[in-house]
Order: structure tokens, then C-alpha cells, then sequence
């Protein structure tokens, strides 16, 4: 896989300032010069929450943060959605669908697990434990799965079930699933695979705490976490990936295989398109938390302070 030249670590942060920057180079006689110009649309939302979690469809992009808040809406402003989750800060979201199919469901940070549909409006279902529920995934409204430190659970459209997992130990902060199949991913670089119904433990190879995860199948996974960590699963082992940021990656989106777009700290986002790692400037320094995308050209992020950023590929 080959990789973009590394830039200098004054270039990395994605924060707003000149649109050129110059690299000196390793003779110091001649200078590069980087375009940092953002390429992302800034549509913020009125509001000081963290946007934790994002879910973009083609009718329309769902985002959830702290206080339990919610909206809807997309480049022509945002509607509040009122979820009843007596203020929780709302930590993750996973989607499917869109117009009346569309189907969501948010974990909190106190055992909730929040879900909707157009006709049913927001529902919170009870997993009878306290602790902060990290994230959720699935691949359908019949399979979901939340995970937290020490702890994961099975949604099977009726109700949600505690799976034990091989180390209760394990803090886990992300799970993407494919059918049944799922991987989640937490501090201390951990992770646990699930397969016929059962947890397991799986080596990704690094130390560094992950924080999301995202896949366009079981056998292509990505995982993101502290200084710029990015790790890839190929259906075989986890491979690490070099990548141009030491920036926190918080968050990962997988539209396709051989597409990725990870979001992280002080306005950092990165994709890697035909085969090449490269910074997409923001122009903003807020902590980036989510993404996710209509397709591989249209791309949302969301983070702290209100913010919400759009990218279209025009290539």
C-alpha cells in the first residue's frame, strides 16, 4: 500500500490559518508548498454540546450528543429531536435506511439504549446496568450490539441480552458488526471478535487505545485511536497502518473497501483513497467525534462545540 510523503507535524493539526504552508525539505534550499485550504462545508449547529455520534442518509443526517440532545437536518439547518433519556449524554450512533425506513438506535452513558423509527418516534430500552454504554452497531434493526468497559450486549429486535466476554476486564469504546459477526475495540489497544454467538479475544497488534471502528465486511475492518493509530483487519491479522497525523483518531467510516475516512482532535480528518493516506483540512480546531457518509463522495463529521462539517469529493 503505498503512502503520501508524511507531513511535518505544525501541518497536521487541520486548523483553520494561511491557505499555504511551506515545507523547507530535507536540504532546507527549497521549499513545498502545502495547500491546508479546508475542503469541508461548516454547518453548525446552535448548540455547546459534544456531537458524539452521526448517521447520514440520504434523506437527511441524524445527530446525537451530551445532554441527551438530538437533531436532524443537513446544509439547510437542523431540527431538534427530543429523546427521553432524562438528559444522559448520548455516546454513540448507528443507522440503517432512510425516509420512512429509517431506523437508529444511541447508547447512553447509564445503560440506555435509545431507538427510532418515523412511526414510532424515540424509544429507550433498558439494559438494567449503570454503567456507560460506549457504542453501538449492527447490521439491522434485528441485530445490534452495545458495548462498554467489561461488558456487551444483543439486541434481537424484541429485547437486549448480556454476552459474557472472555475478559470482563476489557474496556471496550466501538463495535462494528456484519450479521452476527461483530468487533469491538477499547483501551489498551483490546479487542474481542464475536462469531456464533460467541466472544473471543483478537490481537490487533498495538498498545494504543482504539476509540472507533468501521468495515465494509467481516474480512475489512479499521480501527482508530491514540496518536494517529490506525489498524486494519484483512480477514486474516491486524495490520497497522502509517498514516499522515499523530493527531487522536476518534472516529472511522468505511463506505467501501479501499475508501476510509477517520476524524480525530483539533479538527483533524484523513481518508485513504487508491491506495494513499492524505489530510483533508477543515479549517476548524474543534475535536472531530463522528462520521459517517451518504456514499464515498459525501461525507458528514460532527464534534465538540456544535459542530458539523460536510465533505463532497468532486473527483
Amino acid at each position: 500500500m503505498k503512502l503520501l510523503p508524511l507531513l511535518p507535524l505544525f501541518a497536521l493539526a487541520c486548523t483553520s490559518g494561511s491557505d499555504t504552508q511551506e515545507d523547507p525539505g530535507d536540504s532546507g534550499d527549497s521549499a513545498v508548498v502545502i495547500d491546508t485550504t479546508p475542503v469541508w462545508e461548516q454547518h453548525r449547529i446552535e448548540s455547546s454540546s459534544s456531537m458524539n455520534g452521526i448517521y447520514a442518509s440520504g434523506a437527511g443526517v441524524y445527530i446525537v450528543g451530551s445532554g441527551g440532545f438530538a437533531w436532524y437536518g443537513g446544509a439547510d439547518g437542523w431540527d431538534f429531536m427530543d429523546i427521553s433519556v432524562n438528559g444522559q449524554d448520548l455516546t454513540d450512533l448507528w443507522g440503517q435506511g432512510q425516509n420512512e425506513s429509517t431506523v437508529l438506535a444511541a447508547s447512553t452513558q447509564s445503560g440506555l439504549v435509545a431507538q427510532y423509527t418515523p412511526a414510532g418516534g424515540w424509544t429507550t430500552g433498558d439494559l438494567a446496568d449503570t454503567n456507560e454504554i460506549k457504542g453501538v452497531g449492527g447490521s439491522g434493526p434485528t441485530q445490534l450490539f452495545a458495548v462498554g468497559w467489561g461488558r456487551a450486549y444483543a439486541y434481537d429486535g424484541t429485547s437486549w441480552t448480556y454476552e459474557p466476554l472472555p475478559d470482563q476486564n476489557v474496556k471496550l469504546n466501538d463495535v462494528y458488526a456484519e450479521g452476527s459477526e461483530a468487533f469491538a475495540i477499547g483501551e489498551e489497544g483490546g479487542c474481542v471478535h464475536r462469531a456464533s454467538g460467541t466472544w473471543s479475544a483478537c490481537d490487533t497488534g498495538v498498545t494504543a487505545s482504539l476509540e472507533g471502528i468501521s468495515g465494509s465486511s467481516a474480512s475489512d475492518v479499521w480501527a482508530v485511536g491514540d496518536g494517529g493509530t490506525v489498524v486494519h483487519w484483512n480477514g486474516t491479522k491486524w495490520q497497522v497502518e502509517e498514516v499522515p497525523t499523530t493527531q487522536k483518531l476518534w472516529a472511522v467510516y468505511v463506505p467501501e473497501k479501499g475508501s476510509v475516512y477517520a476524524v480525530g482532535s483539533a479538527g483533524t480528518a484523513i481518508r485513504l483513497k487508491d491506495g494513499a493516506w492524505e489530510i483533508l483540512y477543515t479549517g476548524v480546531d474543534n475535536n472531530l467525534y463522528a462520521v459517517h457518509g451518504i456514499s464515498s463522495k459525501n461525507i458528514w463529521a460532527s464534534g465538540n462545540r456544535g459542530m458539523a462539517l460536510q465533505y463532497r469529493d468532486s473527483e
